[in-house]
């Protein structure tokens, strides 16, 4: 899962010499807030933002004399998860990808990276969902799936999340079983807090789609 497996270079880019107004239309036409600003051709200089764009007075002027181009870049060698970390906190819709000499490669999108966590994340894999909640001192990985393999299952997805108003964690469970039945009783015996569980059939997809909508909605598409 790294960034330069989904890198695609289907996104434009920007020169120094094209005008505020025109990386606004080129934003429109591909439907991103964002676009990478090259010099000569290849060498990365930074990112335009729409936001910042519609702020400037004069977008007749070229990019050449702008000074709130952003700095943000991920290199091909990263980890995707770095690149989600990077583009949820600045709120970006194309993350360029630089190489160690500065020279642009490509870009990593929002939907490319949806795509590639739903992926990872076993969206599309059948099975059932057990949801958790515990102490989170008391979360151990090894022993979830100790406890899910004793009944000849595996676990092919998990998610962790604090819950807000108790300080519990939430442990979201994709289990390779479509009958999660006895998993839930083992859970039940061994004093674990079975919040929800999903097993019919459909459902267990619609409960990943909200997590990976939930993920688009955080990265304000």
């Amino acid at each position: 899962m790294l960034v330069k497996d989904f890198i695609t270079k289907e996104i434009p880019v920007l020169k120094s010499f094209d005008t505020g107004e025109y990386a606004l239309a080129l934003m429109d036409d591909n439907k991103v807030k964002h676009l990478p600003l090259l010099e000569d051709n290849t060498s990365y200089r930074g990112i335009v933002s729409e936001r910042e764009l519609l702020s400037c007075l004069d977008l007749a002027r070229p990019l050449s004399d702008l000074n709130f181009i952003g700095s943000d870049l991920i290199r091909p060698e990263a980890h995707l998860l770095e690149a989600l970390s990077l583009m949820a906190r600045n709120r970006l819709t194309v993350l360029p990808v630089v190489s160690e000499d500065n020279d642009y490669i490509g870009s990593v999108t929002q939907e490319g990276l949806v795509g590639a966590m739903s992926d990872f994340c076993q969206a599309d894999v059948a099975g059932s969902i057990i949801i958790l909640e515990i102490l989170p001192v008391d979360y151990s990985v090894v022993d979830i799936a100790h406890l899910v393999e004793s009944n000849h299952a595996h676990i092919t997805g998990l998610f962790t999340q604090i819950e807000s108003t108790t300080g519990r964690l939430l442990v979201t469970l994709k289990i390779d079983q479509e009958d999660a039945s006895a998993i839930i009783r083992t859970f039940v015996r061994f004093n674990y807090v079975v919040l929800w569980h999903f097993m019919k059939n459909g459902v267990v997809d619609d409960i990943f789609q909200q997590r990976m909508n939930e993920l688009i909605h955080y990265l304000n598409i």
